[in-house]
Order: C-alpha cells, then sequence, then structure tokens
C-alpha cells in the first residue's frame, strides 16, 4: 500500500474504533470491567491473525476493525477495574503509585516485543503478528483470574445504557476538570496520532532511521520512558499538575516543530522528546481525571476521553498519507506543532481567567 491508501485504512478503522469507544465504557459500568477486558483479548485475538494471514488490503482491513473493536472494550475498562480494585480496598490513595508501575512495565514490554519483532521480521514478515496475536490469547486466558469489584455495580438495561453514556461523558465538564480539557485532549490526541500509525515511522524515515534503525531507537526510546513513567510520583510532588501537563505539551508542540526541519540522524532528540512526552502523558491525566470521578461512570468517562483522543487521528490520517506522499510531511508537522502550541496558550489564559 502507498502511504495514501494506508492513510485511508487507517482512518476508517480508527473511525470506527471512535464510535466504539463510549458504548463499549457504557457496557463495562454497567456489565462489569471484567466481561469486557475478556471481550477486548479474544476480538484482538481474532482481528490481529486475520491481519497476520491476510494477502490483500480487505482481509487487513476487516483485522483492523475487529482489532479496533478490541481496543474500544479495553479502553478504560482496566484502568477503571485498578482504581475500582484499590478503592475497595480503601487504597485509592496508592493509585498513582500503581499506574506508574503499570506504565512502567508496559513499556518494557513493548521494548522487548520490539527487538522480539525485529529478529522476527527478518525470518518472515507474518511472525511479529502472529506473536501479537497469541499475545491476545494470553491475556483473555489469563483474564479469567481477574476479580470483579463490587463498587457502584447496576443491572443492564437499554434505559440505564444511555442515560450511562450521557451521564458519563458529563463527568468530564466538571468546574475542576474543564480548564483541563483543551491542553488534555491536545496531549493525548497528538501523541495518539504519533505513536498508533503512519506518521512515526514517516518522521523515522525521514531522519534516516529504517527498519533495523527504528527497531533500536523504539527500545532506547523504550528504556528511557520507563525511567521517566516510574519517576511520575516524584514529579507531581515537585510540580502541579497544571505545570506538569503544559510542560509535555510544551516538548511535544517544540518535537513537532523540530520535525519540520532535515535533521539527519539528530532527529533522534526530535523523535525522543515526542516520545517522552507521549509517555507520560497517560499516566499523568490518568491520576487527574480518575481522582474526580464517581465510580459508576469511571469507564464510561474514560472511554469518552478516549474517544475524542482518537478524533484527531481520524481527521488527519488521511491528509498525512496524501501529505507524505506528495513530500510534504514538513507543512503537517508545521500545523501540528502549531495548534499544540495553541492548546497551551489556551490552557493558560483558561486557569488565569479561574484564579
Amino acid at each position: 500500500m502507498t502511504y495514501g491508501r494506508l492513510g485511508v485504512v487507517d482512518a476508517l478503522a480508527f473511525a470506527f474504533g471512535l464510535i466504539m469507544e463510549v458504548p463499549t465504557g457504557a457496557i463495562s459500568d454497567l456489565m462489569g470491567r471484567k466481561k469486557t477486558i475478556l471481550a477486548s483479548c479474544i476480538l484482538g485475538f481474532i482481528g490481529v491473525m486475520l491481519i497476520a494471514s491476510a494477502n490483500s488490503t480487505l482481509p487487513i482491513f476487516i483485522g483492523f476493525l475487529i482489532t479496533q473493536a478490541g481496543w474500544a472494550f479495553y479502553s478504560g475498562s482496566a484502568e477503571a477495574m485498578a482504581y475500582d480494585s484499590l478503592k475497595e480496598k480503601k487504597k485509592d490513595d496508592q493509585y498513582e503509585k500503581v499506574i506508574s508501575a503499570s506504565g512502567v512495565i508496559g513499556i518494557v514490554t513493548t521494548v522487548v516485543a520490539i527487538l522480539l519483532g525485529a529478529a522476527m521480521y527478518k525470518y518472515n514478515f507474518r511472525l511479529p503478528h502472529y506473536a501479537w496475536g497469541f499475545a491476545y490469547l494470553f491475556g483473555f486466558i489469563a483474564s479469567f483470574w481477574l476479580k470483579e469489584p463490587s463498587i457502584d455495580t447496576e443491572k443492564f438495561s437499554f434505559r440505564n445504557y444511555f442515560r450511562q453514556m450521557a451521564e458519563g461523558a458529563k463527568q468530564l465538564v466538571t468546574p475542576y476538570l474543564r480548564p483541563y480539557i483543551p491542553i488534555m485532549f491536545a496531549l493525548l490526541g497528538i501523541s495518539y496520532l504519533y505513536s498508533y500509525g503512519l506518521v512515526k515511522p514517516a518522521i523515522a524515515i525521514h531522519f534516516g532511521f529504517f527498519a533495523t534503525g527504528q527497531a533500536v531507537i523504539g527500545a532506547i526510546f523504550g528504556v528511557t520512558g520507563a525511567i521517566a513513567v516510574g519517576l511520575i510520583p516524584k514529579m507531581r510532588d515537585k510540580l502541579s499538575d497544571v505545570t506538569g501537563l503544559v510542560l509535555l505539551t510544551s516538548v511535544l508542540a517544540v518535537g513537532f516543530l523540530f520535525a519540520t526541519i532535515p535533521l539527519g540522524y539528530y532527529g533522534f532528540l526530535v523523535m525522543l522528546a515526542i516520545a517522552l512526552s507521549g509517555n507520560l502523558a497517560s499516566p499523568w491525566v490518568s491520576v487527574v481525571v480518575n481522582r474526580e470521578l464517581p465510580s459508576k461512570y469511571r469507564a464510561t468517562s474514560l472511554s469518552t476521553i478516549a474517544l475524542f483522543t482518537k478524533v484527531p487521528y481520524v481527521v488527519a490520517a488521511m491528509i498525512a498519507g496524501r501529505m507524505i506522499d506528495g513530500g510534504y510531511l514538513w507543512l503537517f508537522n508545521l500545523v501540528i506543532g502549531t495548534l499544540v502550541a495553541t492548546s497551551v496558550i489556551w490552557t493558560l489564559f483558561s486557569f488565569s481567567t479561574k484564579k
């Protein structure tokens, strides 16, 4: 596929995942976290295995739709389960440490997967995808040992389902969270746009890093990110949440602005800055948001956040593909960097007005 066609496939699949986000969060709140996590793992297994065995664009697209549905079921459910499990044991004040540790483990796992995937790819390009699929199958089996927290459970009905979606979304516009919205969605949305599609490999190739080079720098970024995420509790002791998120978003903006310049291998530093801001963004925002959400709407609200963080990708994927094919990656990066910088200014103004 060309970047243009890949952009179309990506955009359509991510749009489907976006549509699925809030409904699956509401299902999690009403039917239980464990059931939705089990559903996410088995859908991930089916979707990825279909992609791995594909010989044309259509089965890749169908497999991607199924995988997106799996991601939507997982989005918010696991995080909500972790917080509610701690809350049930009256240990919710430990959530910051738990989410940081989870982030470190996730990044280390990614580093190992990148290195193993690079080695597998040399033998056969399908092997990393088959390994990815079986990892979902392992997750499905392991999820049977999860224990459902009993906080704020409610019987499922379609009336409750639609009310749940509406009430969950409302939680994000409370007076406390409202000023965070521009920077939160810019930070998470653009980090998602960079990390989960064609933009990151395109920027890497722009700087001269190809398949092996991307595996090596990916591993380096993973180790650096794991160390940084582990330090989040200490960072929050030194910085307010507003200051910390503004700094992360500013680093993200500067990274994209410098990505417009042909820096060669020095582009490693630009990619490192973007990667670090993205690694730190999710757990930091999670702490800020979960602190304010009632348990009965937690997964729905978190899925609403996930929905809005995917909007930039759906809008930008097709545009990015066409611009990359046309040699205008620098212009795409300039526009993204400018938009992120604007969100920082907006947030600073919002908090100054609030005070």
